[in-house]
């Protein structure tokens, strides 16, 4: 029952959001648009919930280079704590069951689920893996279209 309710929850809020909110679309150097999503435990999640540069991930359970790639960026976060947060955006929509993915793969980053794929249509994602860097101060530095290559997670985590 609470399940329920917690799903009516954000669809209210995510309507509301998509009725009251201004049209904001990702562009490179301009602010990131704000996350319309929610976190497993079925908390609305923000930009501001995470501090410094961020790297903020599209993928799908279904996208095996996505889920991979997660591992790989939870490898070199290990490394260089501190350095990056990173922010996992799921699009599978309402109906796939995130978190048992998330625990059999045993993803330990944050995970954000957009059941309304409002934050996807706002980043204009075309496919997964899609993934963004926003600097400190929340403008967009970089959008890779599948994995991002080696040199762009060294100069990102090690420089």
């Amino acid at each position: 029952m609470q399940n329920k309710r917690l799903k009516l929850l954000a669809l209210s809020a995510a309507i509301l959001c998509t009725v009251c909110c201004k049209e904001q679309t990702a562009s490179l150097g301009d602010a990131a648009p704000e996350i319309v999503a929610y976190d497993l435990q079925g908390k609305q999640a923000k930009l501001s919930d995470w501090q410094g540069t961020r790297l903020l991930t599209f993928w799908s359970e279904t996208c095996g280079v996505c889920v991979a790639e997660l591992k790989e960026l939870e490898g070199i976060a290990a490394a260089y704590p501190n350095k990056v947060q990173l922010i996992a955006i799921n699009v599978d929509g309402e109906k796939a069951d995130t978190q048992a993915v998330v625990n059999k793969r045993q993803i330990t980053q944050p995970v954000i689920k957009d059941q309304m794929k409002i934050t996807a249509e706002r980043y204009q994602l075309v496919g997964t893996p899609t993934s963004f860097i926003i600097d400190k101060d929340g403008h967009i530095q970089a959008k890779f279209e599948g994995k991002i290559p080696q040199k762009e997670l060294d100069k990102l985590f090690k420089g």
